[in-house]
């Protein structure tokens, strides 16, 4: 997450700002690291990588300074946000979208508690849904897919858990309810 704080500045100042601001906030939705089209999918993790915010693939998570009027700044620009992550994992099974080939990469800002993608052996549950990556461990139980909703709390928009106990839900089940929504 970042924070851009304006200094009181001149009307014409401020227009320019807000101008400059405007622009900043459209090249970084452009600029996103997430991917454009939503997909579920359950596979296994190949690689992660994690990027220093500044370099290939991982924007700075502020706009460009811009020039100080009368030796002030004309903002300042407050970020948590660690760098970038990226995990590549060799697709099992899609349940929601499409993936192309047999692996997928999923990308995201690493928050102020460090990296969130697991580098693990195990069969993985991901989500993505409009940039935002979430992932689940899988317990097999009787060739049904459980997952955790507190890694993975949503699909598609609907809550992953029915009760706020934290057990592990059936994947299958709540994909259910998802296709009940849309009838």
């Amino acid at each position: 997450m970042s924070l851009i704080i304006d200094y009181q500045q001149p009307p014409s100042a401020k227009r320019k700002m807000r101008k400059s601001t405007c622009l900043a906030a459209m090249l970084s939705s452009l600029c996103s690291i997430g991917s454009a089209q939503d997909v579920l999918l359950a596979g296994h993790v190949q690689r992660v990588v994690l990027q220093p915010s500044g370099t290939e693939h991982c924007p700075p998570p502020c706009p460009p300074a811009l020039p100080a009027v009368a030796g002030k700044p004309q903002a300042v620009c407050i970020s948590n946000t660690g760098g970038c992550q990226m995990m590549e994992v060799k697709v099992d099974h899609v349940y929601r979208g499409v993936v192309p080939s047999q692996t997928r990469q999923f990308s995201s800002r690493i928050g102020e508690f460090g990296p969130s993608f697991p580098v693990t052996q195990k069969q993985i549950v991901v989500n993505e849904e409009d940039g935002k990556v979430s992932w689940s461990f899988v317990d097999n139980r009787n060739g049904k897919i459980f997952i955790d909703p507190k890694r993975l709390r949503s699909v598609a928009g609907i809550a992953s858990a029915t009760q706020g106990d934290g057990e592990w839900v059936a994947l299958d089940e709540v994909l259910a309810r998802k296709h009940g929504h849309e009838h």
